[in-house]
C-alpha cells in the first residue's frame, strides 16, 4: 500500500532554501491545506447536485495540488473522482468523497510537522 505522503520533493526544496528567508515550504503547505479544504467544497457541490462535469472540474484541480505535495492517497482518490465525471455520472462519488476526506485527515499531521520543522 502507498504512503498516505511522501514528502521526498518538498524536503529537496527545502534544503534548497536560503536560511535568511521565509520557508517556502510551510507556505507551499498551508496554502496547498487552504485550497483542498476549497476543492472538498466544491466536490461535496457536485456530488450534491449530480453534476459530473462539476466533479470533473474540482477532482482535475485538487489531482494537480496533491500531486504537487506528494500527497498520495488524495491524488489517487482525485483521480479517480476526475475519471467517474469525465464518465458522464456522479455514482458512487460520494462514497469516494469521504475516503478522499479521510486521506486528507489522515495527510494533515504530517504536513502539520513538516511545516513546524523549520
Amino acid at each position: 500500500m502507498q504512503a498516505p505522503v511522501d514528502l521526498t520533493s518538498l524536503l529537496a526544496l527545502r534544503r534548497l532554501q536560503r536560511p535568511d528567508r521565509p520557508d517556502g515550504v510551510a507556505r507551499i503547505v498551508t496554502s496547498f491545506l487552504a485550497e483542498s479544504g476549497l476543492r472538498l467544497e466544491a466536490l461535496r457541490r457536485a456530488v450534491a447536485a449530480g453534476d459530473a462535469r462539476a466533479l470533473e472540474d474540482a477532482a482535475h484541480a485538487l489531482k494537480g495540488i496533491t500531486g504537487t505535495v506528494g500527497a498520495n492517497q488524495m491524488h489517487d482518490l482525485a483521480m479517480r473522482l476526475e475519471h467517474i465525471g469525465r464518465d458522464g455520472h456522479t455514482a458512487g462519488a460520494a462514497t469516494m468523497l469521504t475516503e478522499l476526506e479521510s486521506a486528507l485527515e489522515s495527510a494533515r499531521p504530517i504536513f502539520d510537522r513538516l511545516r513546524a520543522a523549520v
